[in-house]
């Protein structure tokens, strides 16, 4: 029997407890390498490689497709190692690729495109500006960090937001990178802070400060298991095997620092007026939430199913593009199987 390679698109509802069941309701066919998938309204995007395909979320038949890869105006550029990512609102689609950000309508016309420095690693559209992580070498301190800044419309940085360490320093990798990920919604950038702790700050459209979320959390210990499995990611990393003897050569050279705890927030998605932030406590192969309304105050906990996790150069530089989303309460996540191509729900209840 030939044996295919598919995708499994799951969803939870109702992120108000711990407990799930999962139930078949569909097959999705035809996706083979999934860079990232996105929820809006009654559709689903997914992006592969530079092109965009639209399911509907009912019986996931493919409305349209749209994007090619190429260098002309509206292509996208495909890269092994970064995978472009995706942001879909009520008005437009937006590709992030490695040189340029491609802005189509929802129905797949192309609008326009900003080309970016090479020193930006993640671009995300609020409103007419744009939040942007970037690296800059920090000559006084001799280091590399990662910034959150602010550009206007004509790709001109206004005010830098945060800056943190970046996770390889010469010949030093964290390989547990506790890279800074940030959120824009309604106008406002949140970022976490995690070198502070169980940390964000928020910022208004024009990048004052106007409040700050701070909370105690669980310390998870790095522990000898939790080791292996990150120099199995790293040995795997498209962008570390091609270096020179691939990672077995270039292990000798390098320090692999790890630290004693885990980050107290390995990931943020903000939807439905809630901030939902992942974190690197796991139950039974799911992964715990922390819930808490835009002002910080804590509404639920729960284990959602853990998906396939970015790669490692992708963790350090923090631009993982998600296999999963949260829409509506409810979550909804790519698995590849062998199996055959299905939609899941699992419902979360109270």
């Amino acid at each position: 029997m030939k044996i295919r390679r598919v995708l499994v698109l799951i969803l939870a509802a109702n992120l108000f407890t711990a407990s799930a069941t999962a139930e078949k309701i569909g097959i999705l066919e035809d996706i083979l390498q999934p860079a990232a998938v996105a929820v809006c309204g009654d559709e689903v995007f997914i992006l592969e490689g530079a092109t965009v395909f639209v399911f509907s979320l009912d019986d996931l038949r493919l409305l349209r497709k749209f994007g090619r890869e190429g260098q002309g105006p509206g292509e996208v550029d495909v890269t092994p190692w970064l995978k472009n990512l995706l942001y879909v609102s009520n008005d437009n689609v937006v590709i992030d690729s490695v040189n340029k950000v491609v802005v189509f309508s929802q129905s797949g016309a192309f609008i326009k495109e900003l080309r970016r420095s090479s020193q930006f690693t993640q671009m995300i559209p609020a409103g007419k500006n744009f939040a942007v992580r970037k690296r800059v070498y920090n000559e006084k301190e001799k280091m590399v960090c990662s910034t959150i800044n602010w550009y206007d419309p004509d790709s001109h940085m206004t005010k830098e937001l945060y800056r943190q360490p970046f996770a390889a320093q010469g010949k030093r990798i964290d390989m547990i990178p506790d890279s800074v990920h940030f959120a824009v919604y309604k106008d406002k950038i949140f970022i976490e802070e995690s070198p502070k702790g169980f940390y964000i700050d928020v910022f208004d459209h024009n990048g004052e400060k106007i409040s700050a979320i701070q909370k105690d959390f669980e310390k998870i210990p790095v522990q000898a298991a939790h080791k292996k499995e990150a120099e199995q990611l790293i040995s795997i990393d498209p962008f570390m095997s091609n270096a020179p003897g691939g990672w077995k050569e270039l292990k000798k050279t390098m320090h692999l620092n790890y630290p004693n705890f885990f980050p107290a927030i390995s990931d943020m998605v903000i939807a439905d007026n809630k901030i939902y932030l992942q974190t690197y406590k796991k139950l039974n192969k799911r992964r715990q939430y922390i819930v808490l309304d835009l002002n910080g105050n804590e509404l639920t906990r729960a284990f959602l199913q853990e998906v396939s996790p970015p790669g490692f150069t992708e963790q350090m530089m923090g631009t993982g593009a998600r296999l999963f989303d949260i829409s509506l309460n409810r979550f909804f996540y790519i698995v590849e199987t062998d199996e055959g191509s299905e939609l899941h729900t699992q419902e979360i209840k109270h």
